[in-house]
């Protein structure tokens, strides 16, 4: 297993430019992020408290329970790792105690307040009443926003084993198979194509469609009628997050050219996408595509920066000022309701570049409506 990454000159320049003398990473994201380590604890036994110290001076430091040690030895770029007993120590006392033996008891310190338990807090300030605490969340995140190389291949790979994943699974399926026999189709080839697992599986039909997150049912879809998904796989600390409109076979004309329009809403803003556009900017393009298209628009936002986390910085909504710059990686997922209620929604990943961008996926939705069975082809 290759290590990690360090992003210590990051995280370095982070706490210069707060003027912090120390930072501490918590969240399951900040913490991943910072310290390369995809331990699923972290996020899966919330007392299992990982911790990595960034200080002003001085090496880096981990602090986490002993059953993980192994894992960071190997795997992760700190070496100086502090472990604690599961059940014998409390996370929150061993982080307490690093501090006051750094110097730092007294010190102004940025922390993921955003994540950190209230009884948590409380009893890291009883053990240093003295110290400082600056939430951090939002800085950290902003750190996270342009992506390494090493990054962008990981995340690229994840994205195409996904859409790969269903290309094959919808084109086995056919009439007669319930929801749950497609989803499983699409979730085998999700990790036959490298994912460690799923990371979340909303698949409905019919009616069902107009549910933003439902789960996969025994439900068997009718003919003409809608499937939509959206849907991911775990590859690591990151994962995928892929959406696709099918028909069961002879789609209405209402269902045609709902399902159009909304690609071509989707490829219009894809194409628009360049540094130096504001994050906004691309929200009030997809509301006027909409009208332009014939389509009623009622999305709160239409995408998302994508990373460690599902959304992530900056989300493509009205008031989000951040410009885009190449590195940053977006989700653009624009979805509509039909006259009968009926929802679509297309969803495809892609990196910023110096010209403009450049799709992850393995091409965009065809501007046809593709049916299950049949060979979907992908174009960029």
């Amino acid at each position: 297993m290759k290590k990690a990454a360090s992003k210590e000159p990051a995280l370095r320049a982070l706490v210069q430019r707060l003027g912090l003398d120390a930072i501490v990473l918590m969240s399951p994201e900040n913490f991943a992020y910072g310290s390369g380590l995809h331990i699923i604890t972290v996020s899966m036994i919330r007392p299992r408290q990982a911790f990595l110290i960034m200080p002003r001076q001085g090496e880096p430091e981990l602090v986490l329970c002993s059953i993980e040690v192994p894992q960071a030895k190997q795997e992760g770029w700190v070496s100086t790792i502090h472990p604690y007993t599961e059940f014998v120590h409390h996370p929150m006392d061993v982080l307490a105690t690093r501090l006051k033996e750094l110097g730092l008891a007294s010190a102004r310190v940025g922390m993921d307040s955003d994540y950190l338990p209230l009884s948590s807090y409380e009893r890291f300030r009883e053990l240093l009443p003295g110290i400082r605490v600056v939430n951090t969340t939002e800085e950290v995140s902003t750190v996270r926003v342009i992506k390494t190389q090493e990054e962008i291949d990981h995340i690229e790979h994840a994205t195409r084993g996904t859409h790969q994943a269903v290309l094959d699974g919808m084109a086995q399926s056919k009439l007669g198979d319930s929801e749950r026999d497609m989803c499983l189709k699409i979730a085998s080839g999700i990790i036959r194509n490298g994912a460690d697992g799923t990371a979340f599986l909303c698949f409905a039909s019919g009616e069902r469609t107009y549910m933003t997150h439902a789960m996969a049912t025994d439900r068997v879809p009718k003919e003409s009628e809608i499937i939509r998904f959206d849907l991911g796989g775990t590859y690591g600390v990151y994962s995928s997050d892929f959406a696709r409109t099918y028909s069961t076979g002879n789609p209405t004309p209402l269902q045609r050219q709902t399902y159009s329009a909304l690609v071509k809403v989707q490829k219009a803003v894809i194409d628009a996408v360049r540094p130096g556009l504001l994050a906004e900017d691309l929200y009030f393009l997809t509301r006027d595509e909409f009208q332009k298209n014939g389509l009623v628009f009622r999305q709160a936002h239409i995408g998302h920066s994508f990373g460690v986390e599902l959304h992530e910085t900056p989300m493509l909504r009205p008031g989000e000022k951040t410009k885009l710059a190449p590195g940053m990686i977006l989700n653009i997922e624009p979805s509509v309701l039909d006259d009968n209620g009926t929802k679509y929604h297309t969803e495809d990943l892609l990196e910023v570049t110096e010209s403009g961008f450049r799709l992850m996926t393995l091409g965009i939705a065809p501007e046809e409506i593709p049916i299950i069975g049949e060979t979907v082809p992908v174009s960029a």
